[in-house]
């Protein structure tokens, strides 16, 4: 059966590690079952915070847990 996820969302966040190296924080939220669930991931480059990476992000979010359905 297929997971229904709704209010799907990706919070974008730019840090700086403690070596100086920049990195960005991906938290996604969404509700399944009427549950609000939280994922948090980083990638090792900045993201510019704008509605299209949100939209790109969110996109790639909903495809890895479709994968992961399979």
């Amino acid at each position: 059966m297929a997971r229904v996820q709704t209010d799907v969302d990706v919070r974008i966040v730019n840090r700086v590690a403690a070596n100086g190296n920049p990195f960005t924080e991906l938290l996604h939220t969404w509700v399944e079952n009427g549950q609000r669930h939280n994922a948090l991931s980083r990638v090792n480059y900045t993201v510019s915070d704008t509605p299209q990476m949100r939209a790109y992000h969110i996109e790639a979010f909903g495809q890895r847990q479709r994968r992961y359905d399979a």
